[in-house]
């Protein structure tokens, strides 16, 4: 009789991010970046003891969803989201994503609840400033039709001046283009995520779910060990 031992399976390892914003904010579009697909998520509600999978509108930015609703992409199940349109208390430790849309013409009012979402200092709040490259259009669009010179004013310089002050020193912020194409990129967003951590076990939770890019989550796992360890 063979004594050899079945190979011990590995927990599930599951991350959690709550993303906050309000409708038309290009929730749904990071997270299918994020987790690399072009499909609509699946909801769940826990009803009792039990979880059940809901039907509501797919998209976060038209269903109607609790903030402990849980949000999976069946290709990427590591990964489970929490939506909410404005500051709630959540049961759970997450990663909040605060989404700021700059297809607004007011994204400062967005921008002024930044401070208040989470009083918790080991748990990272990250700023994303959505559809940047409309905003940089409009603001290309804007010094052509006065005639300034570019060299003075550039959407650059327009975003440091008129909103990234708005958020305060040492605030986690990333800039987002084009999340709502395939080919759309969100890999600084993971690695500012990765960056904010406290936790050496939650960023390597992070690390382990991040499955559609071997590549970053080598650059993460480097990372975190040289600021352990030292080189």
């Amino acid at each position: 009789m063979s004594t050899q031992q079945a190979p011990r399976r590995l927990p599930k390892i599951k991350f959690r991010v709550l993303i906050i914003g309000r409708a038309n904010a290009g929730k749904t579009s990071i997270l299918q970046r994020v987790c690399d697909t072009t499909e609509s998520p699946a909801i769940y509600r826990r009803k009792g003891s039990k979880k059940e999978r809901i039907q509501l509108d797919p998209s976060m930015d038209r269903g109607e969803h609790e903030i402990d609703d849980e949000i999976v992409f069946s290709n990427h199940e590591g990964y489970v989201f929490h939506d909410s349109r404005s500051l709630e208390k959540s049961n759970w430790r997450l990663d909040y994503t605060y989404c700021i849309p700059m297809d607004n013409q007011r994204p400062e009012l967005d921008m002024k609840h930044f401070k208040d979402i989470c009083p918790d200092q080991n748990v990272p709040v990250i700023a994303v400033f959505t559809k940047y490259d409309q905003f940089k259009l409009d603001v290309e669009m804007d010094l052509e039709d006065r005639d300034v010179n570019g060299l003075e004013t550039t959407p650059e310089i327009r975003f440091e001046e008129n909103y990234l002050c708005h958020l305060g020193a040492g605030a986690k912020y990333v800039r987002l283009e084009k999340m709502h194409k395939p080919d759309g990129c969100c890999k600084k967003l993971i690695e500012e995520t990765a960056r904010a951590l406290n936790d050496d076990v939650v960023t390597l939770m992070l690390v382990a779910v991040q499955k559609s890019n071997v590549e970053l989550s080598v650059k993460l796992a480097v990372e975190r060990y040289v600021t352990t360890f030292g080189e």
